[in-house]
């Protein structure tokens, strides 16, 4: 019967572990000057090594003719502990013996001498598993065993293991591998088994496993079955639902330069062939960090590091988020097409206007007060101007999408008119209500309500404004009113130019006739600070009149100089 390779290779000595140098001298070091604990507890990630290191000390502290406190793996002792049927070494699954009877019949049979060894071994694996009556059962013998008796508790979840339990044991904390120990490794098991890999492969791997080396050596066994001769790195992105370099380059590039559409097609074509979405986005981030780190290192000044470096805490940030979502596609496209509007908002003008001859002539010329008198600016067509070659590479995002002068003094007036208004006042006006009798029964009813806002993401009308609604973080809910809290204080403001066509939004798809209130993270946690503390002094919420929205009055010349190319453009083009 085939044997698999984690299996095959697991250590059989200490000489045989990688990656725990630092536990494997101390305990080897433990054995020789004869300083062995009673009870010792191995913590950290799975496939580091805890069981395999926790089943070597148990027979090399049996050993007779140790050296240097490892197994010889030839006097007698070590022959009776390798057998698998050996007495004397107890290997218990703490997830499916976790009761307190299976405690206490262990508990009695700690009284027993060893039969054939010099110590018995208790290694208890996931002992986080117990339950508290186990654990309790468990106390006294762990803390004053009999002389002949080890006990090796292993977990992965320390934080569920009572501090009674750790305190009456000596800790060893296990790492994840390095990448380099996972690839050395690994190397040597494909030289043994004359498997025959592309390379780069073995480096995807332990880039992919995270530290682990029996999640390493299955993948490498799966890839082995699936590649049926030669390992190629596209048998490793196939099996894993992962995309090549060249992939991920090109849909950066759509992103940065702002072409939705082919940023939405990419990850409907991903998703339709059976990629990992979550995968994937763990491989953009690893992408990005890279280029930032060479960027940093060789400060070629290649790429708009700001991008990258907004893009990449954008998926750290949201990476929990998107594993818990219950459609991880439709949270990676709306965080993506957020993102990219996060992009518009920072764009600015080129210093170049293209005037438009024929179908093959295009005459450049710079902008001056001339040329600003003698071109009505509300029918030019401002191109946007990037790097013919469209170099990816070497392309400067973020600086160069031009935008019409109309659409620009459009957007401006709608800020204005905002920045003007007395929304603030009637925010917080708002929130002061939404307290009065909101409820989180309200809130849990409202966020699975508003899941159904997601058939309606890629609506050509109303899109922008469902993804404008989702972004949010739901905080409040009462029969009223709903806040919504952005990270960002410029998201704030954008939302706000659109929260009375928010509140349709919600009353036709979702027949809610409630006021929304937008605010800021950071506003949020003041005012939830500001409830805590009035709740602890017995101060209770009114509910206050809503002021009606007033846009305050522009004086004439501020008027005039709303329309002003200089005032709208600033310094980016040049008036003489």
């Amino acid at each position: 019967m085939y044997q698999t390779l984690y299996r095959k290779y697991r250590p059989k000595t200490f000489k045989d572990v990688v990656g725990q140098d630092v536990i494997v001298k101390t305990l080897m070091n433990s054995i020789k000057n004869n300083k062995v604990s009673h009870a010792y507890m191995f913590l950290g990630p799975r496939g580091v090594g805890k069981t395999s290191i926790a089943k070597i000390f148990a027979r090399a502290v049996n050993c007779i003719d140790s050296d240097n406190g490892d197994v010889c793996d030839e006097c007698p002792m070590c022959k009776i502990s390798s057998d698998k049927e050996c007495l004397d070494i107890i290997e218990i699954d703490a997830a499916s013996n976790n009761g307190v009877d299976e405690i206490r019949s262990l508990r009695d049979k700690v009284a027993l001498v060893p039969n054939q060894l010099k110590y018995k071994v208790y290694i208890i694996d996931e002992v986080h598993m117990l339950t508290n009556s186990a654990f309790n059962a468990l106390l006294k013998t762990l803390e004053e065993p009999p002389e002949h008796i080890i006990f090796i508790l292993a977990t992965t979840e320390v934080h569920k293991v009572p501090e009674t339990v750790i305190s009456r044991c000596q800790c060893f904390n296990f790492f994840r591998m390095t990448e380099k120990n996972i690839i050395d490794n690994l190397s040597m098991v494909c030289a043994n088994e004359n498997i025959e890999i592309e390379e780069g492969v073995l480096n995807s791997i332990a880039v992919q496993v995270d530290g682990g080396m029996r999640d390493a050596l299955g993948l490498l066994d799966k890839l082995i079955s699936y590649a049926d001769g030669k390992v190629t790195l596209n048998d490793f992105l196939q099996l894993n639902g992962l995309v090549l370099k060249e992939n991920l380059k090109k849909f950066l590039r759509d992103v940065f330069f702002i072409n939705i559409e082919s940023v939405i097609e990419t990850i409907e074509k991903w998703n339709s062939s059976g990629k990992n979405l979550i995968q994937i986005m763990i491989q953009i981030l690893d992408y990005l960090k890279d280029t930032l780190i060479d960027e940093y290192i060789n400060s070629s000044k290649t790429i708009n590091v700001d991008n990258y470096q907004d893009f990449a805490n954008l998926i750290n940030d949201k990476m929990f988020d998107i594993k818990k979502s219950s459609s991880p596609k439709i949270y990676i496209e709306i965080m993506i097409l957020n993102f990219i509007n996060s992009l518009n908002d920072n764009k600015i003008i080129s210093r170049e206007i293209i005037d438009c001859k024929d179908d093959n002539s295009m005459e450049k010329r710079d902008v001056s007060r001339e040329t600003l008198k003698e071109t009505n600016i509300n029918e030019t067509t401002i191109n946007n101007v990037t790097n013919e070659d469209n170099n990816f590479e070497n392309a400067n995002y973020g600086n160069s999408i031009i935008v019409s002068s109309e659409q620009m003094l459009t957007k401006h007036k709608e800020k204005m008119n905002i920045l003007n208004s007395n929304i603030v006042e009637i925010m917080n006006v708002r929130v002061n209500n939404a307290f009065v009798d909101a409820t989180k029964e309200k809130l849990k009813n409202i966020q699975i309500l508003f899941m159904k806002l997601n058939d309606y993401v890629f609506d050509q009308k109303i899109g922008y404004l469902i993804c404008s609604l989702l972004e949010g973080t739901l905080r409040l809910c009462s029969d009223r009113y709903i806040v919504i809290s952005y990270e960002y204080e410029s998201v704030v403001t954008d939302t706000l130019n659109n929260y009375d066509k928010m509140e349709k939004i919600l009353k036709e798809i979702l027949d809610l006739d409630i006021h929304i209130v937008i605010i800021s993270d950071s506003q949020w946690i003041k005012y939830a600070e500001e409830f805590v503390k009035n709740k602890k002094n017995d101060i209770k919420y009114e509910l206050l009149e809503e002021p009606e929205l007033v846009f305050e009055k522009i004086e004439e010349k501020d008027a005039k100089n709303e329309n002003s190319i200089e005032d709208i453009f600033g310094d980016i083009v040049e008036v003489g």
